[in-house]
C-alpha cells in the first residue's frame, strides 16, 4: 500500500529539475510525499485527469512529480529497487553502463578467479606468486589475495574460530568477485578446507570463471 502523506503547491522547475537561475515553469506541477514500502514492485496512478506519476528518488519516503499527462507505470524494471541484504536495509544496486565486457576489452584479458587451496605449508602462496609472475611476463594483469595478507587489513577483525574462518573466506570470495568483474585475474591463495565455503565463493561468479586448484603436500620418506 502507498500512503499519500502530503502535497506541496506547484513550484517552478525546469524539465530536467532544478537548474539554479535557469528555471522554466512546467504546467501545473505539484509534488507529493509518498511512503513506499521496500517490497513495492510497481504502482499505477490513475485519476480523472490521468495524472502521470514519475519517481524522482527511490527512497523510503520519495518525492514524486505529478503532471497532467497520460498515466504511467513505474516498476522494478526501470527503477533502482530498494532491497534488504543481510543487516543492510533500503539499499539499491546501481549498474554502470561500463560493464565487465568493456573492462576486459581494455585489458585484453578475461577476468576470473583462480582459487588455490590446500593445507598449511603446501605451497599456496609460493604457487600464487609464481603464477602472478608468469602472467605478468605475458602482459596479463593479476592480483593475489593471500589469506595472511588479507588478515592484515580487511579481515584483521576476524579470529581463527570456526565462524570467523567462514567469514574470512566469504569476504575474500566477495573481493575476488569484484576483481574478476573489473577484468583482473584474481589469484586467491587461502586455507579453505571446507567445500561448502569454496562452493559459496564459486557461486558468486559465472560458470567457468572460478578455477579451483588443490595443492597436496607430498612427503618423501627416505628408507634405509
Amino acid at each position: 500500500m502507498v500512503v499519500l502523506k502530503s502535497v506541496r503547491p506547484a513550484i517552478s522547475c525546469s524539465s530536467f529539475g532544478f537548474d539554479g537561475d535557469q528555471l522554466v515553469p512546467l504546467h501545473k506541477v505539484s509534488f507529493v510525499n509518498l511512503t513506499l514500502p521496500a517490497s513495492l514492485l510497481s504502482v499505477r496512478l490513475s485519476s480523472r485527469n490521468n495524472a502521470k506519476l514519475s519517481l524522482v528518488q527511490a527512497t523510503k519516503e520519495s518525492s514524486t512529480a505529478s503532471t497532467n499527462d497520460s498515466a504511467a507505470v513505474f516498476s522494478g524494471e526501470n527503477l533502482h529497487q530498494i532491497a534488504t541484504n543481510g543487516k543492510a536495509t533500503n539499499i539499491v544496486w546501481y549498474k554502470s553502463s561500463v560493464g565487465k565486457v568493456h573492462r576486459q576489452e581494455v585489458l585484453q584479458q578475461k577476468g576470473c578467479v583462480i582459487w588455490i587451496t590446500g593445507l598449511s605449508g603446501s605451497g599456496k602462496s609460493t604457487l600464487a606468486c609464481a603464477l602472478c609472475q608468469a602472467l605478468y611476463s605475458r602482459g596479463k594483469l593479476a592480483y593475489i589475495l593471500d589469506g595472511d595478507n588479507v588478515r592484515h587489513g580487511l579481515n584483521r577483525d576476524l579470529s581463527f574460530k570456526a565462524e570467523d574462518r567462514a567469514e574470512n573466506i566469504r569476504r575474500i570470495g566477495e573481493v575476488a568477485k569484484l576483481f574478476a568483474d573489473a577484468g583482473i585475474i584474481c589469484i586467491a591463495s587461502v586455507l579453505s578446507p571446507y567445500r561448502k565455503d569454496r562452493d559459496a565463493c564459486r557461486s558468486l561468479l559465472p560458470e567457468g570463471d572460478f578455477i579451483e586448484v588443490l595443492l597436496v603436500l607430498m612427503i618423501r620418506m627416505n628408507h634405509p
